[in-house]
């Protein structure tokens, strides 16, 4: 299982504030709303479902009853000017967060970095005004430690984490989720409910769609959201929890000695807030060890994947000389390779009846390619670029037995698109007819299978037609390369 979104997590590098990188911004009108005036029931009712990270020195227990230790305003906080929203309200909270599970709280990977991010922090559910200057009076179901941090990840795009909770939470319902896979048509109405610059919840529900990632993993949105909000849930108008906020803008401007909020009008159609899809938060949730989630009622998560999303449903293919073209938008990441393959990925399985040799190479993107002599086995063979000057494009040059194979075709990281896979088979007994047409030497493979061929990997055959080959110029070039012995880099940094 990918490394990355399995691990279980207690991490380094103390950050002094977690939420430094994910400031945000007011698109048109300042649509943050108390939860007890909001029109909208359905996301009224989600009020006791979200969750806010504190240091647990602000928080007292004396009995059945929780305050709050704090006395610092936003006003005070931020500097604001006489007249800005919510000036004279506290800001104890540092990030928020959604209970998807009576065990799990879904939060920003950035907001849990840290180990002192579970050990001296709190979450507390719920809180927020009931009436006009009113707020609701927490106990100790309101509550809950960190036990531990799981499928976290926290890259430019991807940016999530569930906090294990220290006990099964009482008094407040999870939030249901959309764990459908697609993204949300642009134009499509979302509301944002967290703990903006870490005052009191609020809900704002005046933004739309305004961008999808081509992997469908990411989104943006014109939400009103502000440092504090990090990991807020993101919902449908009807209640469904269909992304998180990971970042965006600038919070507050100088306005001559004092700050105000940062306002954008007209919003923007192309641009927004940066926020991460539900579903393949939940993938990584249920993917790893020991997890017990209602989530994952299917063990695994509750859709249908696509074909050749997973290893046991792997793509089978014959083994002839072929060229397939298909994408990894839409896939899970399930696998990593050893040399790498950190997003999504799809799996081809074939059969040989006898043993021969397997050349494959893939174009589109930066991909991995790595190959296993049974589902979850043995690698055989990975690689991951043949072009050091673009990273992009793998090849596999692997002498086989008899038997059945996985070939695993893997993303370097979430950025994926449409690729091409090229194959040829040189079968023992069949002419290597292929092998020749392809521009290789049909004999044994190279010593160092890894080597560079000096191919411009960077984007899919263009030349039009199935199965399209190299050019007599290419396989001249392709044959002067491997007698140069150019080689593929070492490796990759993150």
């Amino acid at each position: 299982m990918r490394s990355f979104l399995l691990v279980v997590l207690l991490f380094g590098c103390e950050r002094s504030d977690v939420s430094v990188s994910t400031g945000a911004v007011v698109y048109g009108e300042d649509g943050r709303t108390e939860p007890f005036a909001h029109p909208n029931a359905a996301l009224r009712a989600l009020a006791p479902s979200i969750a806010m990270k504190i240091d647990a020195d602000f928080v007292s227990v004396a009995g059945d009853v929780v305050t709050i230790d704090y006395t610092r305003t936003l006003a005070e906080a931020r500097s604001l000017c006489a007249g800005e929203p919510f000036e004279d309200q506290i800001e104890p909270g540092t990030c928020s967060g959604t209970l998807v599970d009576d065990r799990y709280i879904l939060t920003a990977g950035h907001c849990v970095d840290s180990p002192s991010d579970c050990t001296d922090k709190v979450w507390v559910l719920g809180w927020r005004y009931t009436a006009d200057d009113t707020l609701i009076e927490l106990g100790p179901d309101d509550v809950y430690g960190c036990a531990r941090v799981v499928a976290y990840f926290d890259d430019d795009r991807v940016d999530h984490a569930f906090v294990e909770l220290d006990r099964p939470v009482v008094g407040h319902a999870p939030a249901p989720v959309r764990v459908e896979r697609g993204g949300l048509a642009v134009g499509t109405p979302l509301a944002l409910i967290g703990h903006p610059n870490g005052i009191p919840m609020k809900i704002d529900s005046g933004g739309v769609v305004t961008v999808n990632h081509a992997t469908l993993t990411s989104l943006r949105a014109t939400l009103d959201a502000f440092n504090g909000n990090s990991g807020s849930g993101v919902f449908d108008l009807s209640g469904n929890l269909v992304a998180l906020l990971r970042g965006g803008e600038t919070d507050y401007v100088d306005a001559g000695g004092c700050n105000v909020v940062n306002v954008i009008d007209p919003p923007p159609t192309d641009d927004g807030e940066g926020l991460v899809y539900a579903a393949p938060m939940v993938d990584a949730l249920c993917a790893t060890p020991g997890v017990e989630s209602v989530l994952c009622a299917c063990d695994g998560p509750c859709v249908d994947p696509l074909p050749g999303d997973r290893c046991s449903d792997a793509q089978v293919l014959e083994p002839v000389d072929q060229t397939v073209r298909d994408t990894l938008v839409g896939f899970a990441p399930d696998t990593e390779g050893s040399c790498g393959g950190l997003g999504p990925d799809r799996v081809y399985s074939f059969t040989l009846d006898t043993p021969g040799r397997l050349i494959a190479r893939t174009a589109g993107f930066d991909t991995v390619m790595y190959l296993r002599a049974a589902c979850g086995g043995l690698e055989l063979g990975c690689n991951d670029d043949i072009d050091r000057d673009t990273d992009r494009g793998s090849r596999l040059d692997e002498r086989l037995a008899a038997g059945t194979y996985y070939l695993f075709v893997d993303a370097y990281d979430a950025d994926v698109a449409a690729f091409t896979l090229d194959l040829t088979f040189v079968l023992d007994g069949v002419p290597d007819a292929g092998a020749e047409d392809a521009g290789f030497d049909a004999g044994p493979p190279p010593q160092d299978a890894g080597n560079d061929v000096g191919v411009d990997a960077g984007e899919p055959d263009s030349s039009g037609g199935c199965g399209c080959r190299a050019t007599e110029a290419g396989d001249a070039w392709l044959a002067l390369m491997l007698l140069l012995g150019l080689r593929r880099r070492a490796s990759d940094t993150l």
